[in-house]
């Protein structure tokens, strides 16, 4: 059984969110396991660069991470959701991944698949969600992860744009179950 964690890089009950709830949703109805983790929403401390990691393989820091870090390593694929800020991925999201280095220096991330979703508020022609789009996909590649699907949302200013976005959305989830079973 497929089994698919959802990261959603915005604390907020937007856009984000709604989009990894109607994946959760969806994935149920397909007998797909999600999980939801909002790292915005949860206890994690910033990391120092500390290096431990790199030589002891987890992080000395007590925080919601461990419990992060269990779900990520149960799961096949990962499903990263930012909105874009600046035209960048959300620091939510970058403190996330930057507390994933133990998962990096020992190899676990290796060959999990992973999905970038990037949700920007205007349209592409006027602002570009590339930037965030390219740091998450940097972030697959580097971490030896097989980015299988990338898809990038405009227009969504306000917090339920993305429910205007139906057709959009049935188009990308039927994608990511094929993809994904």
């Amino acid at each position: 059984m497929a089994k698919v964690c959802i990261i959603v890089g915005s604390r907020r009950n937007g856009n984000s969110s709604h989009l990894a709830n109607i994946l959760k949703d969806r994935f149920k109805k397909e007998r797909i396991v999600s999980y939801i983790i909002t790292p915005g929403n949860q206890k994690i401390y910033l990391c120092t660069g500390c290096m431990d990691c790199d030589t002891n393989g987890h992080c000395d820091f007590k925080d919601d991470m461990s419990e992060n870090i269990d779900k990520i390593l149960d799961s096949d694929t990962l499903i990263f959701i930012t909105p874009t800020r600046w035209n960048l991925l959300s620091g939510d999201l970058k403190i996330f991944m930057d507390r994933l280095n133990p998962l990096y220096t020992t190899k676990k991330l290796e060959n999990k698949k992973m999905v970038s979703l990037v949700i920007g508020s205007k349209d592409k022609a006027e602002y570009s969600t590339e930037a965030a789009l390219t740091s998450l996909n940097s972030f697959a590649d580097s971490s030896n992860m097989r980015l299988i699907y990338s898809h990038q949302f405009n227009n969504c200013l306000e917090g339920t744009d993305i429910l205007d976005k139906q057709e959009e959305i049935d188009n990308v989830v039927c994608e990511l179950i094929k993809i994904i079973k």
